[in-house]
């Protein structure tokens, strides 16, 4: 599992003529060692790129964090004719073979300062070569172990050989399709709580399930997104057993949302100044940014029984785009950072529809369109038939529902959801004044099948009304 070095590597935000991408690489297979002389393989996966700082932290799940090496292997095919300089920017051990040439071979667990190693080879456009990297640690320091693969040539940009130019042989996975957002009313309350008309629409929502690192013990989540002339909005609601936020290490390294912004749709596959990367952790109340960009950023996140829910603004004018209009287009990514372990390495991550990499590289983001206004809300709810309590929309595709009663004075709405196990999965406590009145809930995150909620209604003068058990559907 790999590790970000945008903090380390400054100028990797700094590009101003970024490479376009002319081909649809992969990455390269890698595949991770116990041992420190490429021995007893652990874990084989593609890794996008070779860009990794591991923070002393297990390079894949169920190894050790201070020993261990990994080989990465496929073809690199460059975008000009002529010669190339690659570098290995390491604290550890290195060696470099393209089209069987060896171009650095410095196998010492070398502890920081950064070493930093190159060789040149002559290299024709749009041909395949082999390449491969070693790399192994041996606790010089295992708190800095790192490896960045960079490449240039009068043509090409000083940069990460980036994973459009890098192939492993395995089959491609196919790109989810993206979904457009709804521009929406002003006025949102970032709260934590999703429950404005605009959040309530059963249409728009988003699930982020792919696993690109580690182990994520079944992640899941889904969001939105809405606009107005002011902000971006983001509502996600993440299905989670575990929740952390201690980790001193990184925002990453703990249970966050990660939202990635191509303000100008640029599809570049590095990321450049002009791009944007905002952590919202589990439990924190102020937003992060890469670059520090957070003014007029909002966010709140509340506990419910299954995760949490995120609730953030943007600003335009912090994104520098002023009032965007309907058909404006951004590129957009979701991640969602795991972390059972407690400590300061984080177990895995999901993402929407790039991949672990889309720190380094915008081009798989998809495109987001702002569209037209949401409808109008509905009117108040009927009320109960008989004073019997009710859930509308019954059956619901996953958005938000709303439980339905009569207060015959002011006082306290209970209400209870459990799952097909009976395991509680929700509850409400909602104080409320005399007359009709209801309560929503958030049901994005429920998977499919029949759920029982009950309604207890406690009045302030003292008495209750209690009512039977009834069910709820979830159809996705």
């Amino acid at each position: 599992m790999g590790f970000k070095l945008s903090y380390f590597f400054p100028f990797l935000f700094l590009l101003t003529l970024p490479a376009l991408a002319q081909f649809n690489g992969d990455g390269l297979k890698g595949v991770y060692y116990i041992g420190t002389n490429l021995t007893s393989p652990a874990v084989t996966v593609v890794d996008p790129v070779v860009s990794y700082r591991w923070n002393g932290c297990p390079p894949q799940p169920g190894m050790s964090g201070s020993a261990f090496s990994v080989k990465w292997t496929g073809q690199v095919e460059a975008s000009y004719s002529e010669p190339y300089t690659f570098v290995a920017d390491v604290n550890g051990g290195v060696s470099l073979i393209v089209n069987g040439q060896v171009l650095i071979n410095q196998w010492t667990d070398y502890a920081p300062p950064i070493h930093g190693f190159a060789g040149v080879i002559n290299l024709t456009a749009g041909v395949p070569v082999s390449i491969e990297v070693d790399y192994f640690t041996n606790g010089a320091n295992p708190t800095t172990d790192l490896i960045q693969l960079l490449w240039k040539s009068p043509s090409q940009v000083n940069g990460y050989v980036p994973r459009e130019n890098i192939f492993s042989g395995a089959a491609l996975n196919p790109t989810p399709t993206p979904q457009n957002p709804s521009a929406c009313q002003a006025g949102i309350a970032v709260d934590g709580v999703l429950n404005e008309w605009a959040w309530n629409s059963t249409t728009g929502w988003n699930t982020v399930n792919r696993s690109v690192l580690g182990n994520v013990y079944g992640t899941t989540a889904v969001f939105k997104t809405l606009w107005d002339s002011s902000n971006f909005y983001l509502g996600v609601t993440v299905t989670d057993s575990q929740l952390t936020n201690t980790s001193t290490a990184s925002e990453w390294e703990n249970s966050t949302v990660e939202l990635y912004l191509d303000p100008l749709d640029t599809r570049s596959v590095t990321v450049t100044i002009s791009d944007f990367e905002y952590y919202f952790r589990w439990n924190d109340t102020v937003a992060a940014e890469t670059q520090s960009r957070t003014t007029g950023v909002s966010m709140h996140t509340t506990t419910i029984p299954t995760g949490y829910v995120l609730e953030a603004s943007i600003p335009w004018s912090t994104l520098g785009l002023g009032s965007p209009s309907p058909g404006t287009t951004l590129g957009l990514d979701v991640g969602v950072d795991v972390d059972h372990n407690g400590g300061n390495c984080r177990d895995g991550q999901i993402i929407w529809n790039g991949g672990s990499d889309d720190y380094l590289d915008a081009s798989g983001y998809a495109q987001l369109v702002l569209a037209n206004p949401c409808p109008t809300p509905v009117s108040t709810p009927p009320a109960p038939t008989g004073g019997n309590p009710y859930v509308a929309p019954n059956p619901s595709s996953g958005g938000t529902v709303q439980f339905v009663y009569t207060m015959t004075s002011s006082g306290t709405a209970h209400i209870k959801v459990w799952n097909a196990w009976g395991d509680l999965v929700a509850t409400l406590s909602d104080p409320k004044g005399a007359g009709l009145q209801s309560s929503q809930l958030n049901v994005a995150s429920f998977a499919p099948g029949h759920y029982f909620y009950r309604v207890e209604l406690d009045y302030s003068s003292g008495g209750k009304d209690a009512f039977q058990t009834q069910v709820l559907a979830i159809k996705k």
